[in-house]
């Protein structure tokens, strides 16, 4: 469970409108992690058992169940995937990384892979990454038996934070 802790002596020396005005900024932020929350559920339940079983489980609609998993796989980072020897496309996390830590592009591309192949090994591929997205749906379209396709990898925010640490470990600052 979550634990929000609110010091309220924060807001002590403004102005009664702007303590009203930090207060409702703290309602909305709790609903707002409420709602991600309950998209997350809704997600991994109707991942681990089909939507049907979600929506009985959490006594939602089939139909509202897809929705709040869409809503959750689209609040997730994605990543590029790593095919060696091409192009790298540009994501979040590749230019902040690029820019903390001074690496080019493959190094920081490859650095990024590595910790993501280990938390993967640790923790399984179902857990870490929730979905694949091909980069050019109209290329597997026309050519669904083609092996050179690249996709984007949604990984859990959670992973990509770690990731984030562990490359700020390696390679000192902050990511």
């Amino acid at each position: 469970m979550t634990v929000m802790t609110l010091d309220w002596t924060a807001h002590n020396h403004l102005a009664p409108r702007e303590q009203y005005d930090q207060a409702g900024a703290i309602i909305d932020d709790a609903k707002a992690a409420a709602a991600a929350r309950r998209a997350r559920i809704a997600h991994d339940l109707a991942l681990k058992h089909g939507a049907q079983e979600a929506a009985t489980v959490l006594g939602i609609s089939d139909k509202r169940v897809y929705q709040l998993a869409a809503r959750y796989r689209d609040s997730q980072p994605e990543i590029c995937d790593d095919i060696t020897g091409r192009a790298i496309s540009s994501y979040d996390l590749l230019d902040e990384v690029e820019e903390a830590h001074g690496l080019d592009r493959r190094e920081a591309h490859e650095a990024i892979h590595a910790m993501l192949a280990d938390l993967i090994a640790d923790d399984g591929e179902d857990q870490v990454v929730i979905a694949r997205r091909p980069q050019d749906p109209g290329l597997l379209k026309s050519n669904p038996r083609d092996r050179d396709v690249r996709y984007w990898l949604v990984v859990r925010q959670e992973y990509v934070d770690m990731i984030r640490e562990a490359l700020a470990s390696v390679y000192g600052g902050n990511a």
